[in-house]
């Protein structure tokens, strides 16, 4: 199994507007330096311009609002290109109605100008492996038909439940074509095994960080657990107003800090509410910052906090805990089931209420306690490094 080809909607490009998720190329990366023959195909949905004016105009208001981001209009034309050594096929696909499927005869045209080009270059997949539904899903099928040898997987970053919706009486069809399912969390997993049943193959398939993060100090927690930090977007659904609110709750005598970095839309409010608080000695903002320098913020703190209300898996929360920090993710999203609440850092729900009595909680925990879980968590990420995590995937296909 040397001919590895991925295919996914989002994928870092040459574009300077693109800001997707660089989580698929992390494994291909890997997989590169592992001296596996890798391609990957980036399929970007291409609109009509009047919905690419909106996004330059509403961009950081959707983003705020829903996490979603926008990008300026794309190239129209296919296109290589490398990223760190992994070959890239760009290949748009017009579409009118976002969220729903594309016209067959498109998907049909970019399939074969794929294996065109594919054949220009006598690769011939030993493993097709796809990250998101759409159209991925149809493309495996498709896939299948021409290369009957062929392993198949799908990659899905939430439950599966649209996808119904998006391919109607075809789907049971495309879904059989899947011989192996992964999932970014074990919630999706379970929740995807609600709707369709488990399947004879599946995999967690986590994302990982640089070896090199690993890197930190023990900590002490000799003054308790009074640092701390969030580090990411400053969105509506990361929720960071909850996390001030409830740190207000936790420490009323305002002993504490808590270092913001990012930047985003609901900076502005968020800046209101820490004076609304009286909580401007306490709370720190960076704004954006270098990822190494977010990195050595984590490596000073004591306890990192993020209740997102939506979380496919969340990598600064494996960052964090390989920093030792005591960490606290939501309840019910990605990274549950790798933070075991109690034990390697806690979950909980994404109200002040609950949160304020989670971090009372830690507060109550005495050094020796706290130096427990801070060690559990480093042993947890240790499992967690791109080499690790990209090896585990292909096991699991394998």
């Amino acid at each position: 199994m040397k001919n590895i080809l991925l295919l996914t909607n989002i994928y870092p490009m040459n574009d300077p507007s693109y800001d997707g998720t660089p989580v698929c190329h992390f494994f291909t990366r890997e997989w590169v330096k592992s001296g596996y023959n890798v391609r990957v195909v980036h399929f970007m949905s291409l609109f009509p311009r009047p919905y690419y004016w909106a996004g330059r105009m509403f961009g950081d208001v959707i983003a705020a609002k829903t996490g979603c981001v926008t990008y300026s209009y794309p190239s129209r034309h296919a296109q290589k290109y490398e990223v760190e050594g992994v070959p890239v096929f760009y290949v748009p696909i017009v579409k009118y109605i976002p969220h729903r499927n594309f016209v067959f005869r498109r998907i049909q045209a970019a399939f074969d100008h794929v294996c065109q080009e594919l054949e220009k270059e006598g690769f011939v997949p030993d493993v097709v492996t796809a990250h998101f539904p759409m159209p991925q899903l149809e493309m495996l099928y498709l896939f299948k038909q021409k290369f009957p040898s062929v392993k198949t997987c799908l990659v899905l970053h939430g439950d599966g439940s649209q996808i119904p919706g998006i391919y109607k009486e075809k789907y049971p069809q495309y879904m059989d074509a899947v011989e192996v399912w992964g999932f970014r969390s074990m919630a999706f997993k379970q929740q995807f095994e609600a709707l369709y049943g488990a399947k004879p193959k599946e995999f967690l398939c986590y994302s990982g960080i640089p070896e090199r993060f690993l890197q930190h100090e023990e900590k002490s927690f000799a003054q308790g657990v009074r640092k701390f930090v969030f580090v990411g977007s400053l969105f509506k659904l990361k929720n960071v107003d909850v996390t001030l609110k409830a740190l207000h709750q936790t420490f009323p005598e305002g002993n504490f800090e808590f270092h913001v970095v990012g930047s985003g839309a609901e900076e502005a409010s968020l800046r209101s509410l820490t004076e609304e608080l009286g909580l401007q000695s306490q709370v720190i903002f960076h704004g954006q910052v270098k990822r190494e320098e977010a990195q050595q913020i984590m490596n000073d703190a004591d306890c990192f906090v993020m209740v997102s209300s939506r979380e496919a898996f969340g990598l600064v929360y494996v960052e964090a805990m390989a920093k030792g920090c005591i960490t606290v993710a939501t309840k019910g999203q990605g990274i549950d089931g790798v933070i075991v609440d109690g034990e390697n850092g806690f979950l909980c729900e994404d109200n002040v209420e609950k949160l304020a009595e989670k971090l009372k909680y830690i507060r109550s925990l005495d050094s020796g306690q706290l130096q427990v879980i801070s060690r559990k968590a480093v042993d947890t990420a240790c499992e967690l490094t791109d080499a690790k995590v990209a090896e585990h995937y292909l096991n699991s296909i394998k």
